[in-house]
């Protein structure tokens, strides 16, 4: 029976290990707690995610893992965002397939991304890097490309993320920066980059990697809130759309994915690529060497012939002959809830899945607060408190479906209102892709 090690699963919702526990692969997990040690106060829902049970051994640092000679793991995969660097590391060190580590910061930090993008060649984003506090003065000077973004060097989730429109907002935005503060992917904020923003809709594409070959796994389109009108957390995405791959604009982003994920060194496993398409044709925003996160993938499940999941066991534990590029089955989408004020969830967990189960297109939903929890409004998707999945057939009964979710969300955690319009101009949005 083949194992696996996965490096800090701390996200997806146990969907990696479910998965391949039922494809029969036994799999152990290594967890940094000296890092989860310094991670600011989680509430209870949060702290039990992570199932100890449904995995055969767990590790909790490098040094109580098995040595190079026992043969315990055919694969090392990240878990994570936070399991990435951990996770190449450990594949060299077992001699098992993977990421250069010599080349780990091309995939982790987004400035190097970028330069990585321009010495191959390809449409990157230019970026000016603040090492440090001192640095913000002469930067200030020198910058004058607006509108423009300021982003943590290593964050995901929209984590430190601000939009600046002129001078004197970039201004409050680096006097607000939290330097020096440890992130939600395990890393100190001690350098940021200020990026000119790239104008147009957002996409992206998942791959799996075997070999230095790409199969793709689905194309995305991402409805964020600025689209929507929806203040104060511009870079939100709101609506995930999932789209055939056979379309001409998703032909391509995966062309220029590929070359994309070649540039950043990316031979195997899980590649997670967000891009813009401007006007110029595509461009990476940033990219990751793990899955797609939250509950994305199992929904990949029900919507893709050869879905995510299916590929990276292929990729590792199956023939690489059977990988091939996924088909759309249905159209699916992932709403996440965009609480506009502060507020008590006062929704227990039994009802909300009752009333979920009476959507014939829903399928999973993650909920990160329990009932009595407080919760803030939404300014990246670490403090979404909750998205859902949906998929079908019928479109009528998808729509449907959204529609009803978004209502109770506004009801019960302060969400977001839309007008008989909006709904009718974010459907046109999807079936324009899906008609094309």
């Amino acid at each position: 029976m083949p194992s696996c090690l996965i490096a800090n699963p701390v996200s997806n919702a146990n969907i990696l290990v479910r998965y391949l526990k039922e494809r029969g692969v036994d799999c152990y997990a290594i967890i940094e707690l000296d890092k989860v040690a310094r991670i600011p106060k989680l509430n209870a829902k949060k702290k039990g995610e992570f199932q100890a049970e449904l995995y055969k051994g767990i590790f909790t640092s490098e040094d109580q893992l098995p040595p190079v000679g026992s043969g315990l793991f055919d694969a090392v995969l990240a878990g994570s965002e936070n399991g990435v660097f951990l996770a190449e590391k450990l594949a060299a060190h077992y001699s098992l397939p993977g990421n250069d580590p010599a080349t780990s910061f091309r995939r982790r930090h987004k400035d190097q991304m970028q330069h990585s993008l321009a010495q191959a060649g390809l449409a990157f984003i230019p970026t000016l890097v603040l090492n440090g506090r001192e640095s913000v003065g002469p930067a200030i000077a020198e910058w004058d490309h607006y509108p423009c973004v300021l982003k943590p060097q290593s964050s995901a989730g929209g984590e430190g993320v601000q939009r600046c429109n002129n001078h004197t907002e970039l201004q409050q935005a680096l006097d607000n920066a939290s330097w020096d503060t440890f992130s939600a992917t395990w890393t100190v904020n001690d350098h940021f980059l200020i990026q000119p923003m790239i104008q147009g809709p957002e996409y992206v594409v998942d791959m799996v990697a075997c070999a230095g070959k790409y199969v793709v796994s689905s194309v995305c389109r991402y409805v964020r809130s600025d689209e929507l009108d929806i203040a104060g957390c511009d870079f939100v995405k709101k609506f995930t759309f999932m789209l055939p791959l056979d379309r001409p604009v998703c032909q391509a982003l995966s062309d220029y994915a590929k070359r994309a994920a070649n540039a950043l060194d990316i031979t195997y496993g899980a590649v997670h690529m967000e891009l813009v398409m401007g006007e110029d044709g595509p461009v990476m925003i940033e990219a990751a060497a793990r899955m797609h996160g939250t509950i994305t993938p199992q929904l990949f499940v029900d919507c893709y012939d050869a879905s995510l999941l299916e590929q990276l066991y292929e990729a590792y534990f199956g023939d690489a002959e059977n990988m091939r590029d996924a088909v759309l089955k249905a159209p699916a989408i992932v709403s996440d809830v965009i609480c506009v004020e502060s507020g008590v969830y006062s929704t227990s967990e039994p009802l909300l899945e009752q009333c979920l189960a009476l959507l014939s297109s829903f399928k999973g939903y993650v909920c990160v607060i329990s009932e009595g929890d407080e919760y803030g409004p939404t300014h990246n998707l670490i403090s979404s408190p909750m998205n859902a999945s949906f998929c079908d057939t019928d479109a009528d009964r998808l729509w449907a479906d959204v529609t009803a979710f978004d209502q109770a969300a506004e009801h019960l955690l302060g969400g977001i209102v839309f007008s008989e319009e909006d709904w009718g101009s974010i459907r046109r949005t999807y079936d324009e892709y899906l008609a094309s």
